[in-house]
């Protein structure tokens, strides 16, 4: 996240989105940033279908799943810095729904440094909230809370003092991860992951879009155990129906 964002435009964008087991191509569009588009697929799952909708702030990109099919991607590339922006988006499942979400923060390279070569050269920072409710009743299914799982695939720089660096790129070490095959599936075993931290308004000092969503009191800024050198991080959870 940038230290000094100017950005006085809003993104808000509410796309639709529906779940099952069979896939077909929905007719909600985006706005031609996303490199893929939410789907609709053929209701095959038994059991009642529930319509939901989900909040999402992300410093600085998201991509959401749920029981293992794309539901959303941040409208903003992660290849621009200044990428702060909420959505909220509609979509069908039945009871129990697994969430799964990789959270980017910007960096400009591998370093995990961003404003390479000026004087504002630095580490950035992340941070994520998100809420689920069903849209018939209003009631709150789930929110971003200290339960999460979190696998952190990109940490760097793991040598901060390279923040000053020359040639970031070669002085600065990082400690990379390959995605786990299928960690998005509702099946997917994620018990060896880590739990997420949470962290405070103050300390992700969160901007554009965030304060056009009602947040539940409920719902935490969560992140990897550092605020800073994690960048690529892979979540998890489920959530049954409520009462």
């Amino acid at each position: 996240m940038e230290s000094d964002c100017t950005m006085s435009r809003k993104k808000f964008l509410i796309l639709c989105a529906s779940l099952s087991l069979s896939l077909s191509v929905s007719g909600c569009a985006s706005d031609g940033s996303n490199s893929t588009s939410p789907v609709s697929p053929s209701s095959t799952v038994s059991g009642k279908q529930t319509v939901f909708v989900v909040d999402i702030w992300v410093d600085n990109w998201f991509s959401l799943f749920v029981n293992g099919v794309p539901i959303d991607e941040d409208i903003e590339p992660i290849t621009q810095e200044k990428s702060f922006n909420a959505q909220s988006v509609e979509f069908t499942a039945t009871y129990p729904i697994t969430v799964a979400v990789i959270t980017k923060d910007f960096m400009e390279n591998e370093s995990g440094l961003e404003y390479i070569g000026t004087d504002k050269q630095q580490i950035g920072d992340g941070g994520f909230i998100m809420q689920i409710r069903e849209k018939s009743s209003g009631n709150l299914v789930g929110v971003t809370s200290s339960q999460w799982s979190v696998l952190t695939i990109q940490r760097a720089p793991v040598n901060p003092e390279c923040v000053s660096s020359a040639d970031p790129l070669t002085d600065c070490q990082r400690e990379v991860i390959d995605e786990p095959s299928g960690w998005q599936s509702s099946t997917f075993d994620d018990s060896s992951w880590s739990k997420s931290a949470v962290y405070s308004a103050d300390q992700v000092k969160p901007k554009f879009g965030f304060n056009e969503i009602d947040w539940d009191q409920s719902a935490s800024l969560i992140w990897g155990d550092d605020l800073q050198l994690d960048n690529v991080l892979l979540w998890r959870t489920t959530f049954t129906q409520p009462g």
